[in-house]
């Protein structure tokens, strides 16, 4: 099938593997794609499947399909760029070169290496040629290891390997011990299967351009494309040839040491602090028209943009590097950042890092304190996604000033108004805001020992002091025969602890010696610090509950730097 949209030659049609693998194809993978990354699941199915195929019960009216590439090809030409469908072809690959290093009869082998390389033919102008060329980085492997002849008989070790090569060899050692199973008619059966009864949809543009749109629309359709492989391929088009292979590297040495998920995160924040506004076009679009050096010095955007924040947010997640540049306060307080339920405060933090690191006099010990105060207060009078955005745009604008940008709040500080609503919401029943519950404590607990202290317990739970339901004729209906005190001080941090165990829904009933000497504990002690001056109680009524509130929320006006707010916050209460 032809196919001509706005003056674009598609072509589009059905055909053997057989077709695929000739003289008609010389495929090559751009350097903006991945690596190869298929790994043992895949290629276990993907045997299987032939395998299921072949049987004599399968019903495919002498059709398999293997799926579909997508290729940069001018029509007449054999040269063909892989847009889409490099996992497939590499693992055929793979394949064949088991298969033609597994036959025994000399002719048969040498008949097979034809699926691998191309023989040298003058009398119709053909040159010697790999079918397929791997990006530059894992050609020389590739052909080495797998397309050379006999390469699969002696696989390397796996051991020291990573990344593509790592994946090329436990292929290649599978699929060998796969077929080794097999007898050498199976294999022919195989081969002969594969060749003429399996089909691939193979797509042809004639233009890079044109495969960039089919790129950006099969990302769209939920293939395995993400928005940094758009932006990794836009980059490397105007980069150039010459600079291609050495910018692919970087760029993946970056997506290796951060993995995917957070790779892709990076270019949100970083288009976060160019922007400085909420998103308002998918990140493969917005990105180049904020970030300018993108487009402009794509050389200058690796070293001056993407490398230096992908170590500041590589720095972040650093708990030990943190401790040693900053101190364990810092540490502790970016942790608590870590345990928000967004990352908006991402941007502004990266940007602190990436100032110090080029010599800029950021206090960051003060930055990070200023910011988690900043966030938590956010965080705790549930700000929507618009109020937090422009609150850290405008910390973004006090740290890089941009010309004409003025600020619509008060970016790092807490104004009055905003930290009475901060102990509204301290005083109000935190318990019952799921989301802020477990992050509030913890920081609370951090707020209460002078120590670092870490919370890498594998479960953490709050339980209440006072119980959810009260026993008729129970030390708690004692304490709070009156009901509407109860339902008051419920759900209130003066009545909140913690615990490093799943609840355990009869304890929470045990009255209040026995939940603090059996439930509260972990050995002798507990682990958290709120917890352990609990244990102290001696009762618990509402007038203890109320004097632990106290203390608690003024505990978060000491380490907020609060106190005077608090101060005045806490006179205007009724009495």
């Amino acid at each position: 099938m032809n196919e001509a949209v706005s003056g674009l030659r598609i072509e589009a049609a059905h055909k053997t593997i057989s077709k695929v693998f000739s003289e008609d194809y010389s495929f090559s993978i751009p350097a903006y794609q991945r690596p190869y990354s298929w790994e043992r699941q895949q290629v276990e199915e993907l045997l299987s499947d032939i395998s299921d195929a072949m049987g004599p019960h399968a019903s495919l009216d002498g059709f398999y399909f293997l799926g579909s590439i997508v290729l940069v090809k001018q029509h007449g030409s054999a040269e063909a760029k892989v847009v889409d469908g490099q996992q497939r072809l590499t693992t055929l690959t793979i394949l064949f070169s088991v298969l033609r290093d597994l036959t025994v009869d000399p002719k048969t082998r040498a008949r097979r290496e034809k699926y691998v390389k191309q023989a040298a033919d003058p009398d119709v102008g053909l040159k010697e040629k790999l079918r397929l060329q791997l990006r530059k980085q894992d050609q020389a492997f590739f052909e080495k290891h797998v397309q050379s002849d006999a390469a699969t008989d002696n696989l390397p070790s796996v051991e020291g390997l990573t990344g593509s090569k790592a994946r090329i060899v436990e292929n290649a050692m599978l699929m060998r011990r796969a077929l080794l199973e097999m007898d050498e008619a199976r294999r022919t059966e195989l081969i002969g299967f594969l060749l003429q009864s399996c089909y691939l949809v193979v797509v042809e543009v004639p233009t890079d351009t044109a495969a960039r749109r089919i790129f950006t629309v099969l990302n769209a359709r939920g293939l395995d494309l993400t928005a940094t492989d758009i932006l990794k391929a836009d980059l490397l088009e105007r980069a150039g040839e010459d600079r291609e292979t050495t910018l692919s590297e970087r760029w993946e040495n970056i997506e290796l040491a951060l993995g995917v998920e957070r790779f892709n995160e990076l270019f949100v924040h970083i288009r976060m602090v160019f922007e400085r506004d909420k998103p308002r076009s998918a990140l493969e679009v917005g990105f180049p028209a904020v970030v300018t050096s993108f487009r402009a010095a794509p050389v200058s955007f690796l070293d001056d943009v993407l490398e230096p924040y992908a170590d500041a947010f590589l720095l972040v997640a650093d708990d030990k590097e943190l401790r040693y540049q900053f101190g364990g306060k810092t540490a502790d307080l970016v942790r608590s950042l870590n345990r928000l339920d967004n990352k908006d405060w991402l941007p502004p933090l990266l940007l602190a890092l990436h100032q110090k690191a080029k010599g800029k006099p950021v206090d960051v010990p003060v930055f990070v304190a200023k910011l988690e105060r900043l966030a938590y207060f956010l965080f705790l009078t549930r700000a929507d996604v618009n109020a937090r955005m422009t609150r850290y745009a405008d910390v973004i604008q006090l740290l890089e000033p941009k010309d004409g940008v003025k600020a619509k709040t008060l970016g790092m500080d807490i104004s009055e108004t905003e930290a009475h609503a901060l102990f509204d919401a301290l005083n109000g029943p935190v318990y019952l805001a799921s989301r802020v519950i477990k992050p509030l404590l913890l920081r609370l607990d951090q707020a209460s020992t002078d120590a670092s202290a870490t919370y890498d317990h594998a479960t953490v739970t709050v339980e209440h002091v006072c119980p959810q339901t009260i026993a008729v004729g129970s030390q708690w209906d004692t304490w709070f025969a009156d009901r509407a005190h109860h339902a008051h001080w419920l759900h209130r941090l003066g009545n909140l602890v913690l615990l490093d165990r799943r609840k355990n829904p009869a304890a929470s009933n045990w009255d209040l010696e026995r939940k603090k000497s059996v439930y509260f504990v972990s050995g002798k002690s507990s682990p958290f610090a709120i917890t352990q001056e609990a244990r102290q109680a001696v009762t618990w009524t509402q007038d203890d509950i109320r004097a632990r509130q106290d203390l608690l929320v003024g505990r978060f006006a000491s380490a907020w730097e609060l106190v005077p707010q608090h101060a005045l916050w806490k006179a205007a209460q009724p009495k």
